[in-house]
């Protein structure tokens, strides 16, 4: 493919996740939409590099059987959205920027203090049906990645058969 074209794709892709933003402002309350409309953005090129220094902090495994082996002292499982809610809203995080991605179609990255994303999770969480979510600090030394897999805990099964994973760390 030639550069022209490379660049054309890349140019619809970045207007993609800034329409999904649009999108996201309209399924947010209001003052959570204002936050994130006031908030800085990264978009491709940028962000596919952001996700995969997190995909090689974890060797590439994130999301495999070797990673829930490997780092299980890293990682939580729930069966209910309430559990994962209380979970993530009981996580100290510093007053700091993060980068905040939704994994959801066409998503960005936002730029965003990360005392507010831990407080309004439960309602951002909400909006976007209970994908992903990674917060993740800009120095990668900490960070909160929520999963959601098809799938039941023995212990706990939902009858929905999906259970959800917090993957969380903190260097410092």
């Amino acid at each position: 493919m030639d550069n022209r074209k490379i660049l054309l794709q890349q140019k619809i892709k970045i207007n993609k996740q800034r329409s999904q933003r649009k999108l996201l402002m309209r399924m947010l309350p209001q003052d959570m939409s204002d936050v994130i409309e006031n908030t800085d953005l990264i978009t491709s090129p940028k962000l596919e590099k952001i996700l995969e220094t997190v995909n090689k902090r974890w060797n590439n495994e994130l999301h495999t059987h070797n990673f829930i082996i490997q780092y299980k002292n890293f990682r939580k499982e729930f069966s209910w959205e309430k559990e994962v809610i209380q979970y993530v809203q009981e996580i100290e995080m510093e007053e700091k920027e993060v980068y905040l991605f939704l994994e959801i179609p066409d998503s960005l990255i936002f730029l965003v203090n990360g005392n507010w994303v831990i407080k309004n999770f439960e309602v951002l969480w909400q909006s976007i049906n209970y994908e992903d979510v990674w917060i993740i600090g800009k120095d990668f030394n900490d960070g909160v990645l929520v999963s959601r897999y098809g799938g039941y805990l023995e212990h706990d099964p939902n009858p929905k058969e999906i259970f959800y994973a917090i993957t969380k760390w903190d260097d410092d």
